[in-house]
């Protein structure tokens, strides 16, 4: 513990408010997007298993419920163990019913509960307690390592970056994406440095501190544009998870998070979030598992429909459908329509896009009547997507 003479937080200090920011920020984070969490809604369910039963209401309200409620006892537990683990039980139950539940803040947030779970259950178990926060550190430093590495892409550097600051740009200055290509591309660069950086002793504070001022840029950019604002919260954690884990923490070292001396969790979080992340760049692993938010480097997919089966549709469906003012076509922008519904970006994959065409394609008379359009992920040095097309029959 002498290494704790010089820190601000103790170890069990540490611990505790990690718990208290991880089940309040879920808690936000699922109040934010509640419909996600219900059967009763347009947006398709998208089942790993087509059989798994379907909650129907009221019983899918109750089990959302419970989920807050478990949260809220977590928070304030002083031996949460038990609350956690029917919690990871509940998560586990809703996310195989639904795979669009599959967002890269609940993923963060259950293993990083998990690991609560299994290594703190004694305040005085030192090594459990150290064990814990070493796998969250690696939770968190791996994110910001993988995030960055997601967003050196053509994409990152001519839309997605200048659609994040160009209305501010414009409001203020009137100029059109101000920044050159060779300096977007060092964002991407300080993002990785930073979950490098938490992980040395020498640069770690400064890691923090930049980390710190990363969060309170997104929020300015995207709170007052009421951005995906379910992320909103997410960002607040992650900083208080840098300040929390890393910041004049100076007992541990990255062999002790990167490389644990026992296999167990930590383990398993490193093949996870360390190691997997990596076959998303060949399309062998989920790019939402793999810290692609707001990176570009993520397949889109729209569906056309022509005007006959926009009239068909259910009315909560219909107001999803736009028409293209380039060629009059109806269509529907699936990350569009989440985030309407559900507060949250479709789950960015082939098979979710195919399952909720499937859906649509229930409202056809013919296969040629809907189409889904599926662009891929974008080549890393110009942003260019292939595109994919599929009528009802080809699904």
């Amino acid at each position: 513990m002498h290494a704790y003479k010089h820190s601000l937080l103790s170890l069990d200090k540490r611990v505790s408010l990690l718990k208290i920011i991880l089940s309040l920020g879920c808690f936000v984070g699922l109040l934010m997007s509640t419909r996600l969490w219900l059967s009763a809604r347009y947006y398709p369910l998208s089942p790993v298993i087509e059989k798994l039963p379907v909650i129907s209401p009221p019983f899918d309200y109750i089990l959302f419920i419970s989920g807050l409620a478990l949260l809220i006892l977590i928070a304030i537990a002083r031996r949460p163990f038990k609350y956690i683990a029917v919690f990871l039980l509940l998560a586990v139950f809703l996310s195989l019913s639904d795979q669009s539940r599959w967002q890269p803040w609940f993923y963060q947030y259950v293993f990083m509960l998990a690991a609560i779970c299994f290594y703190s259950w004694d305040s005085s178990d030192v090594d459990k307690q150290k064990a814990l926060l070493n796998t969250c550190r690696l939770i968190v430093a791996t994110i910001y390592f993988w995030s960055g590495v997601q967003k050196i892409n053509g994409s990152f550097v001519h839309r997605v970056f200048p659609s994040l600051v160009n209305p501010y740009f414009n409001f203020f200055f009137g100029v059109v994406n101000p920044f050159p290509p060779w300096l977007i591309i060092l964002v991407p660069l300080f993002e990785i440095s930073i979950g490098i950086g938490l992980l040395t002793r020498k640069f770690r504070d400064v890691s923090v501190a930049l980390a710190l001022m990363t969060h309170i840029l997104v929020l300015l950019l995207l709170i007052p544009v009421r951005r995906n604002s379910v992320v909103w919260p997410w960002n607040v954690a992650m900083a208080s998870f840098a300040v929390i884990l890393f910041w004049r923490a100076k007992d541990f070292s990255m062999r002790d998070v990167l490389l644990p001396r026992q296999l167990g969790f930590q383990a398993v979080a490193m093949i996870l979030f360390g190691i997997m992340p990596l076959f998303s760049l060949f399309n062998l692993w989920d790019s939402y598992l793999s810290s692609t938010l707001y990176s570009g480097n993520i397949a889109t997919a729209v569906i056309y429909v022509n005007e006959s089966v926009k009239e068909r549709l259910p009315p909560g469906v219909q107001g999803h459908v736009q028409q293209s003012p380039s060629n009059g076509k109806f269509l529907i922008n699936l990350n569009r329509w989440s985030l309407t519904e559900l507060n949250v970006p479709s789950y960015p994959e082939k098979r979710i896009f195919i399952n909720i065409t499937k859906r649509i394609c229930a409202d056809a008379q013919d296969a040629s009547e809907v189409n889904l359009m599926i662009y891929g992920k974008p080549k890393w040095l110009n942003g260019y997507r292939e595109t994919s097309t599929y009528n009802c029959s080809d699904l």
